[in-house]
């Protein structure tokens, strides 16, 4: 079986990819005492945040429109 993933599949394994990494970063920098990595990996984790928080927002539209049609 041979079926691609979609736009939207490949953006939700992006996103939590990032988000457990930044979460590292997080864990690392303040361990070693690195603000700049802290916020860094902060600012990360809310990149993937709102790419997971828009797939959840869009894929309730999705379902919304088919229970119209």
């Amino acid at each position: 079986m041979n079926r691609k993933l979609t736009l939207k599949e490949k953006l939700g394994v992006f996103s939590a990819i990032i988000m457990f990494l930044s979460i590292g970063m997080i864990m690392g920098g303040s361990s070693a005492g690195n603000m700049n990595l802290v916020y860094a990996g902060g600012v990360i984790f809310t990149i993937g945040g709102a790419i997971a928080i828009w797939l959840i927002i869009d894929s309730k539209k999705d379902e919304e429109d088919e229970l119209f049609t």
